[in-house]
């Protein structure tokens, strides 16, 4: 009987021991910095919205350290990708977002109609981050894809 005890308690010291590393593994602390230049996203990259939503905020995103004086970011709508007709589906109250000086992001306001669409039928809009900023847009990274959705209560 004792040496079923002390053959399991062997076995035990000797599983544990063996799971050290193991467990190291699993607790690392990685380095998650980025390290890279700087870039800019839209934060969601898709979205689908009711035509008559209203005021709809969506982000654009730096990636990278905060800065210490603030960031004009100019973007534009994607005439080639979108179906969707500023001032019958939407408005864009401006075409520049400013990320404030030790901020990570700026909000870009869409305004949804609320006209136009029957029930069921929808329209595209596409704004891409325009190059030639202080930071680059990321290349996969800078397109926002807006669904608007008809409503049939118009």
């Amino acid at each position: 009987m004792k040496n079923r005890i002390h053959i399991k308690l062997v076995m035990l010291v000797l599983l544990s021991v063996s799971m050290t590393g193991c467990l190291n593994d699993l607790f690392e602390e990685k380095d998650l910095t980025f390290n890279e230049d700087p870039q800019l996203e839209f934060r969601p990259l898709s979205a689908n919205v009711d035509e008559d939503e209203g005021a709809v905020d969506f982000l654009i995103q730096l990636i990278g350290p905060q800065r210490s004086s603030a960031l004009d970011v100019s973007f534009s709508v994607d005439a080639t990708n979108s179906d969707a007709v500023s001032g019958t589906h939407y408005s864009l109250p401006a075409t520049t977002a400013t990320i404030a000086a030790n901020s990570s992001s700026a909000t870009v306001t869409v305004n949804f109609n609320g006209t136009g669409l029957d029930d069921g039928q929808q329209r595209v809009l596409v704004l891409t981050i325009d190059e030639g900023g202080a930071v680059r847009p990321a290349p996969n990274l800078r397109t926002l894809t807006i669904t608007i959705d008809g409503d049939s209560t118009n």
